[in-house]
């Protein structure tokens, strides 16, 4: 048997609208899930249900940004979370909203990440691996590399390490590795 609070189709969606209006941009499924499924009075195949249910009366509005389907709510959404505002336990909303921050840290840092390749005339590549504020790079290094294969594992690579690798860059050419440990 399940432990959580929220069981019944009709709490699970009001928790997915409640937790969609937390959201200060669109999202996707599955960054949405994360932020639901904090409850274990349910699983996946409730959420599922629920999902399509909301997005089928048009409590939830689906949109496309480059070529990823992402969600808001729609106005008729927003006026059920109003109306059931106070409707969920305190720990509950507690959790979403913890879920919440987390998947906008990931969303926010994605969005700072810049990738991506180029064929070059003598059938080489050129890899850019970039860090960006809003408004511009705040770190840019492009790479010569031999085929698209490479192109990918630097690519990924770098996305799951971009802190890391300009952090390395940095201090190599501050040489503050040096300063700090002369041994080295």
């Amino acid at each position: 048997m399940r432990q959580g609070y929220i069981r019944e189709p009709e709490d699970i969606k009001y928790l997915i609208l409640y937790s969609l209006n937390l959201f200060p941009v669109t999202v996707t499924e599955e960054e949405l899930m994360e932020t639901v499924m904090v409850d274990d009075g349910f699983g996946y195949f409730e959420f599922a249900q629920a999902f399509r249910e909301l997005i089928d009366s048009r409590h939830i509005s689906e949109i496309e940004e480059d070529g990823v389907k992402k969600y808001l709510l729609s106005s008729k959404g927003i006026q059920v979370v109003r109306l059931m505002e106070g409707h969920l336990k305190a720990s509950v909303c507690d959790k979403v909203q913890a879920a919440v921050i987390q998947v906008l840290r990931k969303i926010r840092r994605a969005d700072s990440i810049r990738t991506g390749h180029k064929e070059n005339p003598d059938g080489t590549y050129t890899v850019t691996l970039a860090v960006c504020d809003k408004s511009a790079d705040i770190a840019s290094v492009s790479l010569l590399v031999y085929n698209e294969r490479q192109c990918r594992i630097l690519e990924e690579n770098f996305k799951e390490n971009a802190e890391h690798i300009f952090k390395g860059i940095l201090n190599l050419l501050l040489n503050e590795r040096q300063k700090n440990n002369p041994e080295d």
